[in-house]
């Protein structure tokens, strides 16, 4: 006789344990299938983290590539910018231009002026004491007494015609000036019948020039005459030579107001 298993022997015991078996299955299951959709759920969320972690660098990964080229631009715009500093030539450099004031223009035209008068006049041995000189804006030639004049008197010496020429010559040659012949005295009165004061012997003498540089050709448009008498000496009147000094008469030559 075959030998019966023990679960032939007890079916009620076979029975019990495939219940029992059946129940864990059921009991088993729901657990599997709740961890599984978990599991999905998680992966789904940590997915969309990643995604939201891409999509906020992506920009901030663009820009820092987008700033180095602006960056290597801007250094090589720079360095081709950059101007070279040129080697320095050993050249010479020229005289700056120095824009002149108005006084400064009248002293040098009256430098030049002087320069053409002493030109003119010729040797100071052929000037018979003619002396030149300037006097801020102005060109002073002085003519002492003796050269053109006897004392006390105002009738013109032919001694003086050759030095009054070369005058003549310089004003015809320069028409823009003004000339203005001055005449001067010491101050011992002198009360002649011909002259009562200083005044009129200065005055006289200054005219007796004027008009020999008119007759030798000056333009009288350009002459003006003044006598000053005793009252604008070069030095002190306490000695003959000093008075002698006094008595003269100057010829004052001068631009036009610029």
């Amino acid at each position: 006789m075959t030998r019966l298993s023990e679960n032939q022997k007890n079916p009620l015991s076979f029975q019990k344990s495939s219940n029992s078996l059946r129940s864990l299955k059921h009991s088993a299951e729901p657990a599997n299938s709740n961890e599984i959709w978990l599991l999905t759920l998680s992966d789904l969320l940590m997915l969309l983290m990643i995604f939201f972690v891409f999509l906020l660098a992506a920009p901030i990964v663009q820009a820092g590539k987008s700033a180095q080229p602006q960056a290597a631009a801007g250094r090589s715009e720079q360095q081709t910018t950059t101007p070279s500093i040129p080697r320095q030539r050993a050249t010479t450099t020229p005289n700056p231009v120095v824009s002149l004031t108005p006084d400064a223009r009248d002293q040098q035209a009256v430098a030049a002026l002087e320069d053409d008068l002493q030109r003119v006049l010729g040797n100071r041995e052929d000037r018979q004491g003619v002396t030149v000189e300037r006097r801020s804006q102005f060109l002073i030639i002085t003519f002492p007494e003796q050269i053109l004049f006897d004392s006390g008197k105002a009738q013109m010496k032919t001694a003086a015609e050759p030095t009054l020429t070369k005058v003549a010559a310089f004003i015809i040659n320069h028409p823009e000036l003004s000339v203005e012949v001055q005449g001067h005295t010491d101050d011992r009165p002198i009360r002649s019948q011909r002259y009562p004061s200083n005044w009129e012997l200065s005055a006289d003498r200054a005219t007796q020039v004027a008009r020999t540089l008119l007759e030798l050709g000056a333009n009288p448009r350009q002459v003006a005459t003044k006598g000053f008498g005793e009252y604008r000496p070069v030095v002190p009147n306490l000695s003959d030579p000093d008075r002698l000094k006094n008595r003269r008469v100057e010829i004052q030559f001068s631009l036009p107001q610029s």
